[in-house]
C-alpha cells in the first residue's frame, strides 16, 4: 500500500514538473526576450546578493552548520542512539570539510538563495550600471555625516543633500543591506551560538567547562550587534537630535564588548576564577554608559517638549522636504481660492446661461449605480457574459461611462461539457464594451467609438481562470458565433508538447497542432512581462480603460513604480511612487507597447534597460484618451494632505492639516476651474480641513489630463481666515435636504436616490449640481428626477436651484442670488464706445458687420440676451458674443446688424431645406 501511495506521489510530482517546464519553454517560445529578461534581472540579482548572504570565505577552518547536522543525525539514525554517536561528531569546532567539498557547498548556497534573493529592481540597476548608467553611488557616503549635522530651519539642506541619494538608496543599498543582515544571523550569529552551545571533545570526556572562551564570542556577538545597529541608525527613515547620541553610545558599547571579548579570549582560566569584582566593574560601566546616554536622550527630550521649533523644527523640515520629493508635491501648484457670489440682474440671466451652455451640457449627472442600472439590460438574458469594470472616458470632450464585460461560464454547462465549453467554446466576448453618456444618460453605439469590440484579452472571468485553445487546421469554430479567431496572440504548439500541456489533447486531438491562448487576463500578462510595476492598490486591481486609434481597440494601463523608503533619511518609511508611462495592450491580438512619460530616475533606468521596447512619444490618437491614474493622483493628495505644510512649527501644531471627506472619491468631468482658458478633462478631489468641527472645504484638488498639461496637479486653496466658506459636500447635501422645494418634490419622486455631489465652477459661480434619480416601473433606477444647484460659497445663507435640466436649474440657483448687488453705471464710456466695444469682437474674428435696410427670415431664433450698462457686464457680453461667434459663425463672412429700441441685434441668415432661419442675439445699450 505504502508503495503504491509513493509511486503516485511519484507521478504527481512529476507531471506537476513537467508542465511547469512545458509552460516554461512555451512562455519562451511565444514572449522570447521579453519573458526572460526579468528571470534574467531576478539571476543577476540572486547571485550578487546570495553571494553577501550565504557565501562564506572562510577556506582555513571550512565549517558548516547544514552538513554538520546531517552528518549528526545521520549518524544517530544509524547507529540506534545518541551513545554510539563519536566525539568528534558532537563537537561543531571540530568538523571541516574538504576544499572542494567546501567550495561546492558556497556555490550550491547562493544557486539555492537565488530563489530568496529575487530582486528584479536590483538586478536591472546592477545591468544597467554595467551598460554605462551612472546612479551616483559614489556619493552614499554623504549619509554618514547627517546625524551629526543639525540642518538648518528651512528645506534646501535635505534637498541638496539627501534626494541626491535616494536613487543608490532604494535600488542598491536597501536589498545590500537586507543580504548582510541575513548573513550576520546565519553565517556569523548561528554558527557562533552553536560552537557555544556544543562541547568540546575534552569536556565530553569529562573536563570541566570551558567559559572564557565562550564568554568572548558571546560579547562578540553583542559587539556585532551594536555595531549592526549603529550601522542601521545612519539609514535610519527619521533622524533627530537624539540620533548623533544613540550612535557614540552603540558605538561606545561596540567597542567596549568588543574589549571585553579580546580580554576573555586570551585568558586560559575557568569560571569560578572570575572575580565578582571584575563582573561587577563591566556590568558598572556598561550602567553608566546607558545611564549617561538615556540621560542625555531625557535631558534633550525634556528641553525640545519646551521648544520644539527651536529643536525639532529643523528635522521636520527636511522630514518636510523628503516626503515632498517622494511625492512630487513640489510640482503642485497652489492657487489662493477666488469666491465667485457675483449675482446676476433677471434679464441678463438667460444670456448668462447661453454663454455657458457648451459647460452646462457637459455637466455629469449620471453616476456608475445609475449608468449600471440602463446598461445592465443591454446584456439580456446572455448567460455567457458579465460586467466587469466601468470607467470614465473622455471623446470629443464629452464624458462616457464605458462598461467593460467579462466571459463567464454558465451556470447550466453539465460538469462533463465544463472543459470543453471553457477552453473552446467561450474564448471571448464578442461586444465586450457599452458606453453611456455621463450627461444626458442615453446609451450611445459603441460601433461610434469602438471599431474592434471582440475582446480575447481583457480581466476577469474565464479570462483570469483559464486559457482558450482551438485546432489550427480547423474547418469549423466551436467558438462563440462560429468566430474563427485570425489575431496574433497565442502560440501553436504541436504534439507531443500539446500532449503535455493538457492531457485531453493526447486523447481528443493526438495528431493535430493547436493554437493556445494563454495569460488571456491583461493583468496577468504584464505581472509575467513587466514584474517591476504595482497592478494592485489596497488590494484592487489598477483601474485600466478601453482607448482606441480608430481601428483597434487597447487597454491603457498606466504603469507606476513603487520604491521602499525605509532607509531613506526623513521618509517616515513612505516610499518613492511615479507615474513611469503606459502600456497599451490591443484587446484582440495581446500585444503590448510600452510609452514612457516619466523623467525620473527609475523612468530613466528603465529605458536603458528596455531600450529596444519602449517610446517615449505619445500616439496623436490617444493625447485626447489619456488619463491620470485616480490610485496614484489619490496617493499623492493623501501625502499632500500632510506635506503641503512647509513650516515646521506650523507643521508641529498639526493645526492645517487636510484629508478627504468621508466616502467621496476622485471625480474625473469636463470642468472650467478658475484660471483655466477653456475647459478641460480634469480629476478633481475635494479636502477638509482635518479634525475640523465644520464640514468646509479647505480647497480642491485638480489634475489635469489634456496632454499639453498632463497630469499637472493644482490646489486652490481656501483662506482659513476667510469670512466665505467653501462649503462641503455633507453640507451641500444638508442644505438640499433642508430646502423645502426639494423637500416638497422628494414626497412626489418614486424611491428617490442622490447620486454624486460634484464642484463645478460655471462662469464666476461656484455650485455643487446633483443629481436624483427616481426608480421605474421596475423599482430599478432609472430616470433623473430632478437636478439641485446648490451654491458652494457660504456667507451665512444657503441657495438651491431645482430643475429638470441642467440649464433650468442653474437658473433657479441664479435668481436666489438677485438683490445683493446693484450694478454700478459706467463712467466715462458712452453708448458709442459700448458699440464700438462691441463690433471690435467681431472685426477681431475677420467678420465683417452689415446693417440691411430689412430682413425677411421664415423663422427666427433668439440665442442669447445680455445688458452692456454697467461696469461689471463686459465679459458677459464678451462671453455672449463669442459664443455665439463659436457656434452660429462657422463658414461665414458678414454678421447682420440691426437696432429695435435700445437693443442693438447681431444675427445670421441659414438655409435649411429651403428654410430661411435668423439666429440671433440681443444686446441692451441702455438701462
Amino acid at each position: 500500500m505504502l508503495l503504491i501511495l509513493a509511486v503516485i506521489v511519484v507521478l504527481l510530482v512529476t507531471f506537476a514538473t513537467i508542465e511547469q517546464f512545458v509552460w516554461f519553454w512555451m512562455n519562451i517560445l511565444e514572449f522570447g526576450e521579453l519573458f526572460i529578461r526579468p528571470i534574467y534581472f531576478e539571476f543577476l540579482s540572486g547571485l550578487i546578493l546570495a553571494t553577501i548572504a550565504f557565501f562564506r570565505i572562510d577556506f582555513k577552518n571550512r565549517r558548516s552548520l547544514f552538513w554538520w547536522a546531517i552528518r549528526l543525525l545521520l549518524r544517530f539514525l544509524r547507529k540506534e542512539g545518541i551513545e554510539a554517536i563519536p566525539l568528534s561528531y558532537i563537537d561543531f569546532k571540530t568538523f571541516k570539510m574538504t576544499i572542494g567539498k567546501f567550495t561546492a557547498w558556497q556555490i550550491t548556497k547562493v544557486i539555492v538563495g537565488l530563489i530568496f534573493f529575487r530582486n528584479m529592481t536590483f538586478g536591472m540597476t546592477i545591468y544597467s550600471i554595467m551598460q554605462g548608467w551612472e546612479i551616483g553611488i559614489e556619493n552614499i557616503w554623504k549619509i554618514f555625516s547627517l546625524p551629526f549635522i543639525t540642518p538648518p530651519m528651512d528645506l534646501t539642506y535635505a534637498k541638496m543633500n539627501v534626494i541626491p541619494l535616494v536613487p543608490s538608496l532604494t535600488l542598491i543599498i536597501t536589498p545590500i543591506l537586507r543580504a548582510i543582515e541575513i548573513r550576520l544571523i546565519v553565517l556569523v550569529i548561528l554558527t557562533q551560538l552553536l560552537r557555544i552551545i556544543t562541547p568540546s571533545i575534552e569536556e565530553l570526556k569529562g573536563k570541566s567547562l570551558q567559559i572564557f572562551w565562550r564568554i568572548s564570542i558571546i560579547e562578540a556577538l553583542i559587539a556585532l550587534g551594536l555595531l549592526w545597529m549603529m550601522i542601521r541608525l545612519f539609514f535610519s527613515s527619521f533622524i533627530d537630535y537624539n540620533t548623533k547620541i544613540l550612535i557614540v553610545a552603540l558605538a561606545i558599547l561596540s567597542g567596549l564588548f568588543a574589549f571585553f571579548s579580546y580580554l576573555d579570549g586570551i585568558r586560559k582560566k575557568f569560571l569560578f576564577n572570575i572575580t565578582l569584582r571584575l563582573i561587577l566593574l563591566r556590568i558598572l560601566t556598561i550602567f553608566i554608559i546607558i545611564l549617561m546616554a538615556s540621560s542625555i536622550i531625557a535631558i534633550q527630550n525634556s528641553i525640545a517638549d519646551a521648544r520644539k521649533v527651536e529643536w525639532r523644527g529643523p528635522y521636520i523640515a527636511q522630514q518636510i522636504a523628503v516626503n515632498r520629493y517622494l511625492a512630487e508635491l513640489d510640482d503642485i501648484k497652489e492657487i489662493p481660492y477666488d469666491f465667485g457670489v457675483k449675482p446676476i440682474p433677471l434679464e441678463r440671466i438667460p444670456a448668462y446661461i447661453a454663454m455657458h451652455k457648451e459647460l452646462l451640457s457637459k455637466i455629469r449627472l449620471w453616476d456608475w449605480q445609475a449608468a449600471f442600472a440602463k446598461l445592465k439590460p443591454e446584456i439580456g438574458l446572455i448567460p455567457y457574459i458579465d460586467f466587469q469594470d466601468s470607467d470614465i472616458l473622455r471623446f470629443e470632450d464629452n464624458i462616457y461611462w464605458s462598461a467593460s464585460m467579462k466571459p463567464i461560464l454558465p451556470i447550466t454547462v453539465r460538469p462533463e461539457d465544463r472543459w470543453y465549453a471553457q477552453h473552446l467554446v467561450y474564448t471571448h466576448v464578442p461586444a465586450g464594451f457599452l458606453i453611456l453618456d455621463a450627461h444626458t444618460g442615453t446609451i450611445v453605439e459603441t460601433e461610434k467609438f469602438f471599431q474592434q469590440r471582440r475582446v480575447y484579452y481583457g480581466e476577469g472571468g474565464l479570462f483570469s481562470e483559464t486559457w482558450g485553445a482551438f485546432p489550427v487546421n480547423r474547418k469549423k469554430s466551436d467558438e462563440l458565433g462560429g468566430f474563427f479567431y485570425n489575431g496574433e496572440g497565442g502560440i501553436d504548439i504541436s504534439p507531443p508538447l500539446s500532449w503535455f500541456f493538457d492531457s485531453v489533447f493526447f486523447w481528443s486531438y493526438m495528431n493535430e497542432k493547436i493554437h493556445v491562448l494563454r495569460y488571456r487576463d491583461v493583468y496577468d500578462r504584464m505581472k509575467l512581462l513587466f514584474p517591476y510595476f504595482e497592478y494592485q492598490f489596497e488590494g484592487k486591481n489598477i483601474d485600466i480603460l478601453p482607448v482606441t486609434d480608430g481601428k483597434n481597440t487597447y487597454w491603457l494601463m498606466p504603469l507606476i513604480i513603487r520604491l521602499n523608503g525605509d532607509n531613506i533619511p526623513w521618509s517616515n518609511g513612505n516610499p518613492l511612487m511615479r507615474l513611469v508611462g503606459y502600456a497599451l495592450i490591443d484587446i484582440y491580438h495581446g500585444k503590448i507597447q510600452i510609452i514612457i512619460l516619466g523623467n525620473d530616475y527609475f523612468s530613466e533606468l528603465f529605458k536603458k534597460a528596455y531600450s529596444e521596447y519602449v517610446t517615449t512619444e505619445v500616439p496623436d490618437w490617444l493625447k485626447n484618451q489619456l488619463r491620470y491614474p485616480e490610485e496614484l493622483f489619490e496617493w499623492k493628495v493623501n501625502m499632500y494632505n500632510f506635506f503641503h505644510v512647509t513650516d515646521p512649527a506650523t507643521f508641529i501644531v498639526a493645526k492645517e492639516f487636510f484629508e478627504v471627506p468621508k466616502g467621496l472619491d476622485t471625480y474625473y468631468v469636463i470642468a472650467k476651474p478658475p484660471g483655466f482658458e477653456k475647459f478641460e478633462y480634469i480629476g478633481l478631489l475635494s479636502l477638509e480641513l482635518r479634525g475640523a468641527g465644520g464640514r468646509n472645504l479647505a480647497g480642491y484638488m485638480v489634475v489635469r489630463n489634456d496632454y499639453e498639461n498632463f497630469g499637472e496637479m493644482i490646489f486652490y486653496k481656501v483662506d482659513i481666515e476667510s469670512p466665505t466658506k467653501l462649503l462641503g459636500p455633507t453640507a451641500v447635501l444638508e442644505a438640499m435636504e433642508k430646502n423645502p422645494d426639494f423637500a416638497k418634490l422628494k414626497t412626489l419622486l418614486r424611491e428617490p436616490r442622490v447620486g454624486d455631489i460634484i464642484f463645478y465652477r460655471i462662469g464666476d459661480h461656484d455650485v455643487y449640481f446633483i443629481p436624483v434619480y427616481t426608480a421605474g416601473t421596475s423599482g430599478v433606477v432609472a430616470e433623473l428626477g430632478t437636478i439641485v444647484t446648490v451654491g458652494a460659497a457660504f456667507t451665512g445663507k444657503y441657495y438651491v436651484g431645482l430643475g429638470n435640466t441642467v440649464e433650468e436649474s442653474f437658473k433657479s440657483f441664479l435668481t436666489q442670488l438677485i438683490g445683493l448687488e446693484a450694478p454700478s453705471p459706467i463712467e466715462g464710456i458712452g453708448k458709442e464706445q459700448r458699440l464700438k466695444n462691441i463690433l471690435k469682437i467681431f472685426k477681431d474674428k475677420g467678420l465683417l458687420v452689415v446693417e440691411p435696410k430689412a430682413i425677411y427670415p421664415t423663422i427666427s431664433f433668439q440665442e442669447g440676451e445680455a445688458s452692456y450698462i454697467s461696469e461689471d457686464q463686459w465679459n458677459i457680453v464678451e462671453g455672449l458674443v463669442n459664443s455665439f461667434i463659436k457656434t452660429w459663425g462657422k463658414d461665414i463672412d458678414k454678421i447682420l446688424m440691426w437696432t429695435e429700441n435700445s437693443k442693438v441685434n447681431f444675427g445670421i441668415l441659414i438655409n435649411v431645406k429651403g428654410i430661411i432661419e435668423l439666429h440671433y442675439i440681443s444686446i441692451s445699450l441702455e438701462g
